[in-house]
């Protein structure tokens, strides 16, 4: 496979119908749908120019510790491009972007370790065997911030102005605080009057940046490891350390932002909706984000951000 410039991650689509708005009883939210990238997430926006600055750095490998999609998108453009990817994946975690995975040619290690445990065994090794590391936190990550600050350019491009509101999933808080970097840099530069409020959505079975947020914290909480409950639906929102966190913290409360935990059942809920009213695939993790625009943002405008496809 060789990556043709239709796989380059495309500016994805800003949706506005009366169907969505009739579903979510809102006619001034829009979606941003990041499941059109070619492996289905907003991860693609990082992945691709991982990719690339391992090859111009001289890099044979390029290693990630995922808990499935990012591990995806990393392996479709790693074997697209030429070089090999190391994908760390904890034992416990079996979801059906391994088989993806390991179908893109990616070495695949599993050990029985947590998400967050991983991202370190991975760190270690990556250092110990001169991989290139993607991982969440490596010397590398001002790559994130760059790939997720498009989206908020691409925003403002498509509506032409900034929203009252942004309501976006959260785990680690990476695309979070990316998209709020975005917005920030099109406020200095005086594109925009005021900054969207950030409305951050996460899983009730444990997230550090929503927790620290609800109880008034300023400075990011760890949670036990021994609390955090993972389930299917929740799995891309899951943690006890978010390793973009205090960024994300912060943006919540530079931007009189709001937090909200979601349930399972609402995530999977808003998700079958999307796909009945308007044949939309969306994650359940990422329908959260409709449950904060709802529960914030009232009648004024906001933008939706949902990550990712339902694969």
């Amino acid at each position: 496979m060789e990556i043709e410039t239709e796989d380059k991650p495309p500016g994805s689509p800003l949706i506005r119908d009366s169907d969505i708005g009739n579903y979510l009883e809102r006619s001034n939210f829009f979606i941003k749908y990041e499941g059109v990238n070619p492996t289905g997430t907003q991860k693609d926006r990082i992945s691709r120019k991982h990719v690339e600055n391992a090859i111009k750095h001289g890099y044979k490998e390029i290693s990630v510790a995922t808990c499935g999609n990012f591990g995806a998108s990393i392996a479709y453009y790693a074997r697209g491009m030429g070089i090999k990817a190391i994908v760390g994946i904890p034992a416990e975690y079996s979801n059906s972007r391994h088989a993806e995975i390991a179908a893109y040619g990616a070495d695949i290690i599993e050990k029985p370790l947590k998400y967050e445990e991983m991202v370190e065994y991975i760190r270690g090794e990556a250092k110990k065997n001169n991989w290139y590391d993607a991982s969440p936190g490596s010397p590398n990550k001002s790559i994130d911030v760059s790939g997720y600050s498009e989206i908020s350019f691409e925003i403002y491009n498509q509506l032409g102005f900034a929203p009252e509101y942004i309501s976006i999933p959260v785990g680690n808080g990476t695309t979070f605080y990316g998209i709020y970097y975005g917005f920030l840099k099109l406020y200095r530069e005086r594109k925009i009057d005021k900054m969207p409020k950030f409305i951050a959505t996460s899983t009730e079975g444990g997230n550090p940046i929503v927790y620290s947020f609800i109880n008034g914290f300023r400075n990011i909480v760890e949670l036990d490891p021994e609390n955090i409950v993972e389930t299917y639906a929740n799995e891309p929102l899951i943690a006890y350390r978010s390793y973009d966190g205090q960024k994300a913290l912060d943006a919540l409360y530079k931007t009189h932002g709001k937090a909200l935990y979601v349930s399972d059942m609402e995530m999977e809920e808003i998700s079958r909706g999307f796909k009945r009213i308007d044949n939309l695939s969306v994650l359940p993790a990422s329908a959260s984000a409709a449950a904060g625009a709802l529960k914030f943002a009232g009648n004024n405008s906001c933008v939706i951000v949902l990550t990712g496809s339902d694969k």
